[in-house]
C-alpha cells in the first residue's frame, strides 16, 4: 500500500523537476534583460543602447552654408565636440589629428566615412586657419545649443563636450563614443569591422 501511495507523488515531482528545467532557464533569462551584457564584445568604444537617431542637426559653416540632419546620411561620421574659446587645446587637437589618421589609414575604404568637428562658437581667426591647413578634409560647422545638448546628453550620465570622439552610423543613429584619449587603433579596428560588414554607407 506504501508503495503504491508514493508513486504519484514521485511521479509529480519528477513532472515539477521536468517543468522546472525548462522554466527557469526563461525566468533567469527575463530577468537578465536589460541588466547584464556580455563581457566578450570586441569593439573599444562605449556602446549607445538603444542607439539614438540624430534627428537634430544645426551646424554653421564659416561661409555661412547651414548643416542639416542629411549631412550624416551615407557615410560613418566620427564627430568631435569641441570648444573653441579653449583655442582647441591639445586634447582637443590630438583628437581631431586622431581622427583624420584613423580615415586616412581606411585606404580604400576612407571615402565611406567623413569627420566633423563641431564647434560651440565662432572660432578665432587662428584657430580657423589651423583647421583649414592641417584638416582640410574635415567638415567644421559652428553649432547651436539644442544640438550640442543632444551630444551632451545621449549617453548614460554626464558628458562634457571635449571629452569625446563620437561614431555616427550611415543612417544617422549615434551608437558609440570614445573617450578623446582613447587608442586610434581600437577607433581604427572598429571602423573596419563594421565597414567590413555593412551593407550602408
Amino acid at each position: 500500500m506504501q508503495s503504491a501511495t508514493r508513486s504519484p507523488v514521485r511521479n509529480r515531482v519528477f513532472l515539477l523537476f521536468i517543468i522546472a528545467s525548462f522554466v527557469l532557464p526563461l525566468l533567469v533569462a527575463w530577468l537578465l534583460v536589460g541588466q547584464w551584457r556580455p563581457t566578450g564584445t570586441t569593439n573599444h568604444g562605449e556602446l549607445l543602447v538603444p542607439v539614438q537617431p540624430v534627428t537634430y542637426l544645426r551646424l554653421y559653416q564659416a561661409d555661412g552654408q547651414e548643416i542639416r540632419e542629411a549631412y550624416l546620411r551615407g557615410r560613418w561620421t566620427l564627430a568631435y565636440v569641441g570648444a573653441p574659446a579653449d583655442g582647441c587645446d591639445k586634447r582637443c587637437r590630438d583628437s581631431l589629428y586622431d581622427m583624420r589618421q584613423v580615415r586616412l589609414a581606411l585606404g580604400k575604404d576612407m571615402g565611406r566615412v567623413q569627420t566633423l568637428f563641431i564647434l560651440t562658437d565662432t572660432p578665432d581667426a587662428a584657430l580657423a586657419a589651423w583647421v583649414r591647413e592641417a584638416h582640410a578634409a574635415m567638415t567644421v560647422g559652428i553649432s547651436d545649443v539644442k544640438t550640442l545638448d543632444f551630444f551632451a546628453r545621449a549617453f548614460p550620465g554626464s558628458a562634457t563636450l571635449g571629452d569625446w570622439i563620437y561614431l555616427i552610423d550611415p543612417l544617422g543613429n549615434l551608437f558609440m563614443r570614445y573617450g578623446a584619449e582613447s587608442n586610434p587603433k581600437g577607433i581604427l579596428d572598429d571602423l573596419k569591422r563594421l565597414l567590413q560588414f555593412s551593407k550602408i554607407g
